[in-house]
């Protein structure tokens, strides 16, 4: 079963809200003695920018550039941040793994993949030994609610066949991203967000493929 939930955490809460741009999501996490390496991608940001917000947030020890991939670039970060540690031991033990976190709104929003409900009640168990709760905000028993046709979400489909219906691809543009924001009772931060992850994740499982594997689908 696939869960998005949030644990309350500081990792990076300085570096994302200043990063320009609107995709900062972590792929990977691997937690060893002395701290957690965690794979990160940026997107649609100047990489300097986001060098210097990596440097200057205090939950960062140390980051490396892995490469730019698409509209974004990649990063390992090392880090030692009590919460990211803590999910990360309470996965192993409950027998399940991260599927990608996106910060949204000032707050990670964490999607992972449990074998069954149980083991998402080990996990919560685990979470709150060591001290922390966490917000389950969404479950399906199957990948359906999650991704779609190519990997794209409902949301971003949605948001991608509003855009082409309604001109936003033309040159010069029919509609504007408020238009959409608007059709679709939503922010344009948001809509900002579906489109760029849907397009991206369109990109990587058609015209990327099966040469890369795609970097996976978004969250909204």
């Amino acid at each position: 079963m696939i869960v998005k939930f949030h644990v309350e955490t500081g990792f990076l809460r300085q570096a994302a809200g200043s990063i320009p741009g609107d995709a900062v999501s972590i792929q990977r996490v691997n937690c060893i003695d002395d701290g957690c390496r965690i794979v990160l991608w940026v997107g649609d940001a100047d990489r300097d920018a986001v060098d210097a917000a990596l440097t200057a947030d205090e939950s960062v020890d140390r980051s490396v550039y892995l490469g730019p991939e698409a509209d974004g670039h990649w990063y390992a970060v090392e880090t030692e941040d009590a919460a990211v540690r803590a999910v990360e031991r309470a996965l192993v033990d409950a027998d399940g793994m991260v599927v990608r976190a996106d910060h949204v709104d000032g707050k990670w929003i964490v999607q992972s993949r449990f074998p069954g409900r149980s083991a998402l009640l080990t996990f919560r168990e685990g979470l709150l030994e060591d001290g922390f709760d966490v917000e389950v905000q969404q479950m399906s028993e199957s990948d359906d609610e999650v991704a779609t046709q190519f990997g794209v979400t409902d949301p971003q489909r949605e948001v991608l066949l509003l855009a082409l219906e309604r001109g936003y691809y033309t040159v010069p543009r029919d509609a504007s991203l408020s238009d959409l924001a608007g059709r679709l009772d939503i922010s344009s931060q948001a809509a900002s967000e579906r489109l760029r992850r849907g397009t991206r994740t369109l990109v990587a499982n058609t015209l990327a493929a099966p040469e890369r594997r795609s970097i996976g689908p978004g969250t909204n």
